[in-house]
């Protein structure tokens, strides 16, 4: 039954990496809700097999595996020609157990990868019954979707019983369709990964401990080791125990319930709890994937351009580049091994490059040349590096901005298992300030996106004020709000910090007058009643 699960799984998983999703091609309701059912289905799909999976003990398939003999002195004595039966055979059920958690694996990943696009998708679209005019945005569009028994998608539907429906794109939503189709909806973000070139490897790893950010441990639990007197030797023997950590002193009564009153604590470690600033590596690998191979697309048709205005003299890297080409090509006709093609092709290298007054006779590169390709190789890495860092911080920047913490607790978006709030720790990723050229790159490809000194004091001056209008009950526009913040935190214009949340001017300046009535009471009875509703 396990093997017939893992070929389903398989099966399952390839027909979606042979169906790319193209979503930037939305144009209208139809093309939109045939791509949002798609993918709802196959989520729902790919949920049933993971459920089927845990059932069956693939989460850690190994933990049934056990060498023949292993255990006491009852066990039968092993016979020298079983030996190399009992290896084949052991080797059989590894092979079963490994295709086991790597199909669990790639399942996972195409669940949080599917979460991302579903996400992006909600982001992107209000969709509008024509009849009653009911708007349905964000994860509330899914109640149009109707299921039979068997939870297949029947219709699309409205409340009102009308199936006919337009859409309108929200320009506030932090969604970029583009990027759907980089996610490993497949599971194969490992393919995907191997795929990266040398510079977007090492972005991969800087995003990752970005998503990483760890908020301050709290005591999850702890591991006592104790010396316990044993009742049939009478000896004192170390005994190692994990016990839940409730509070500070349960520990210490477990440990005797288990071993009795005598038993002696020598060692204690706690044990701390470090949620991440999104919590699922699953996520963290299909993000950082996605956003690596979306930035990596803009630099690789602008790098060209942005390299020439950096070297001093990019004939003699187009000399080089050309010599270097050359050699390798002759080499590949002319030798017969590896070793001997790899000798002769820096033979032809030291005579072209000295030929053209680029090496010495010590085989030492000219010093402008060296000079000028050190610099194009940390331009390049400078690039490839920064940019999807630039791209996803300041994603996560504006989703913070224009959500409240009760939004991100319930619905995540396009970011799954985001944290709803900030600690000391977590917020300081965001003392990163984009470097100036990636920022000047980005807006030249149509990226809505700034270089702000003081991103981090923006968060939490959001946090602050959501706070002050939680208890005054009020319900503002969250993006206009966001608008406010930068505008007072980074010194930028308000109709500036208002375009890059896509925010009407007009709402901006409504939330900024409302907000100064209350951090600023002009009268008397204003400032009498704050004080009464911040006790």
């Amino acid at each position: 039954m396990s093997e017939t699960l893992v070929t389903q799984s398989e099966k399952f998983l390839k027909k979606i990496q042979y169906k790319p999703i193209i979503a930037e091609s939305i144009e209208d309701f139809d093309s939109f809700i045939e791509i949002y059912t798609y993918l709802k289905t196959n989520l729902e799909e790919l949920q049933n097999l993971r459920n089927k999976m845990e059932i069956r003990g693939f989460t850690s398939p190994y933990s049934a595996l056990k060498r023949f003999g292993k255990g006491g002195n009852n066990s039968p004595e092993i016979i020298p020609d079983d030996v190399h039966d009992q290896s084949r055979h052991a080797q059989y059920f590894r092979i079963k157990a490994s295709n086991k958690k790597n199909i669990l694996d790639q399942v996972k990943s195409a669940i949080a990868s599917h979460k991302i696009a579903i996400g992006h998708l909600e982001e992107y679209a209000t969709i509008t019954c024509k009849k009653c005019g009911q708007n349905y945005k964000k994860n509330i569009i899914e109640n149009i979707l109707k299921f039979d028994d068997d939870y297949k998608i029947e219709k699309i539907q409205c409340d009102c019983s009308s199936e006919d429906f337009e859409i309108h794109p929200n320009n506030s939503g932090i969604c970029r369709l583009e990027l759907i189709k980089y996610l490993p909806l497949g599971g194969e973000y490992l393919l995907k990964r191997s795929q990266l070139t040398k510079y977007s490897l090492e972005a991969y790893r800087s995003i990752i401990k970005v998503m990483k950010q760890e908020k301050r441990g709290l005591v999850k639990s702890v591991t006592v080791i104790a010396k316990v007197k044993d009742k049939k030797t009478n000896k004192w023997i170390s005994k190692k125990a994990n016990i839940d950590y409730a509070d500070e002193s349960n520990y210490e009564l477990e440990l005797r319930k288990r071993y009795g009153p005598n038993a002696r604590i020598e060692l204690l470690q706690f044990n701390h709890k470090k949620p991440s600033l999104i919590n699922d590596k699953y996520v963290q690998n299909a993000l950082a994937i996605a956003y690596l191979q979306y930035s990596e697309n803009i630099v690789n048709q602008n790098i060209d351009e942005i390299i020439p205005s950096h070297i001093r003299n990019m004939d003699k890297i187009n000399t080089y580049r050309k010599i270097i080409e050359e050699a390798r090509n002759d080499a590949s006709k002319l030798a017969r091994e590896a070793d001997e093609r790899i000798e002769l092709e820096e033979e032809l290298k030291y005579i072209k490059l000295k030929k053209n007054n680029l090496m010495n006779k010590d085989r030492v590169l000219d010093r402008e040349l060296r000079e000028d390709l050190n610099k194009k190789v940390s331009i390049k890495k400078h690039f490839y590096m920064e940019t999807p860092k630039t791209l996803i911080l300041w994603d996560i920047f504006k989703y913070y901005l224009t959500t409240t913490e009760s939004r991100r607790n319930n619905y995540s978006g396009p970011f799954p298992n985001l944290r709803p709030n900030l600690d000391s720790n977590q917020i300081k990723v965001f003392e990163y300030v984009f470097p100036k050229d990636v920022v000047n790159l980005l807006i030249d490809n149509n990226e809505n996106v700034d270089s702000l000194a003081n991103m981090k004091e923006t968060i939490q001056y959001k946090s602050e004020l959501e706070t002050k209008i939680k208890k005054l009950h009020l319900k503002p526009n969250q993006e206009a709000i966001g608008a406010v913040a930068i505008h007072n935190k980074c010194n930028l214009s308000l109709n500036k910090s208002a375009e890059l949340l896509h925010v009407d001017p007009k709402e901006a300046v409504k939330e900024k007058n409302a907000l100064n009535k209350i951090e600023k009471p002009t009268t008397k009875k204003a400032k009498k009643f704050l004080e009464l509703i911040n006790k």
